[in-house]
């Protein structure tokens, strides 16, 4: 039996052999006179006793401590966590729309498989992503389908406009666009009815719910939102305070929740073509991308209600969200 200090020096040897010289298991028993499932119990022994130490460095720009701790807290499948360059104030919007929206192209790109179908719905998060996909890249995905999850909002000629987000974004992936040839707030619910029952609309609407993915903007209720004032332009101006009055925070694909993530039920909410939150909670990948200041809380409920699986975010968003 090898004396405790005889025994950490070969402890010693044997992690050096390892680490620092590159030898496997195998060539470190045949230098030492030792099995290798001997070698094995030898390295394995010299980490927990700390004579190795190992520390991973972490890179500048990468937070796997942020994305890690909203993984937990939140109940993630996963987070993504980008850095911002807007740290002094935190309240340019379109930096951080821009910013996001490439940390969701870049996820999208890693997560996508044959096959996939894809809803993507509207705001300047997600025209980030867009503008973001490399359109020269390899995709090891075919036969993949890019479906419009809400209908038209605001002038069809602006990037955020639906159908142009679904078109580059399947231009970008080689993919099939899928697009929802209606308004996204109908007059009355009994448009909104007749809208729905129209067959190509129908099925665009079933091909979103049976998704593999979507990816959403989570909006402020204020109506400085682009999305908003774009929404509130069919809409009775009373209707905003009415629901500020009810505890409502934010939004997603024009679907409003109160600080919870319930659903906020109401006749503006029965005039809309697309996702409803229960549909949309049903994908199996829901990945919510949004920043800043004036998103804080609508994103908080968002994860509080377990309406998104999938977090793309800012680094100082990230850090508020995991202190309060």
């Amino acid at each position: 039996m090898l004396r405790s200090l005889d025994y950490r020096r070969l402890l010693v040897k044997a992690a050096r052999l390892y680490y620092d010289n590159g030898l496997n298991q195998s060539e470190i028993g045949e230098r030492l006179g030792l099995s290798r499932q001997k070698v094995q119990r030898i390295l394995k022994e010299a980490l927990d006793q700390a004579v190795v130490q190992i520390t991973i460095q972490p890179i500048i720009g990468v937070f796997s401590d942020l994305e890690r701790g909203l993984e937990e807290r939140f109940g993630l499948a996963e987070a993504i966590v980008v850095e911002t360059t807007t740290s002094v104030n935190h309240e340019s919007q379109a930096t951080i729309a821009r910013e996001v929206g490439a940390g969701a192209a870049e996820y999208l790109m890693r997560v996508i498989r044959p096959h996939d179908k894809i809803v993507i719905s509207v705001g300047n998060s997600l025209l980030g992503m867009v503008n973001a996909m490399p359109y020269s890249a390899h995709l090891d995905a075919d036969d993949l389908t890019v479906i419009q999850g809400l209908g038209g909002l605001g002038d069809p000629r602006h990037e955020t406009y639906a159908t142009q987000l679904v078109t580059r974004l399947a231009k970008a992936l080689s993919a099939e666009p899928v697009l929802l040839g209606a308004p996204a707030v109908a007059g009355t619910r009994e448009t909104r009815d007749s809208f729905i029952r129209d067959p190509h609309i129908a099925q665009t609407l079933n091909m979103a719910r049976t998704a593999d993915m979507i990816f959403v903007g989570i909006g402020p209720s204020r109506s400085d939102s682009v999305v908003v004032q774009d929404f509130w332009k069919v809409m009775q101006p009373s209707a905003l305070d009415e629901m500020h009055a009810c505890g409502v925070v934010g939004s997603l694909n024009l679907r409003y929740y109160d600080a919870d993530g319930r659903a906020f039920l109401s006749e503006i909410d029965e005039r809309i073509i697309g996702l409803t939150l229960d549909e949309i909670k049903r994908i199996r990948r829901v990945a919510g991308v949004a920043g800043g200041t004036s998103k804080r809380e609508a994103i908080r409920a968002a994860l509080e209600g377990k309406l998104v699986n999938v977090l793309v975010t800012d680094h100082i968003t990230a850090q508020h969200l995991l202190k309060s």
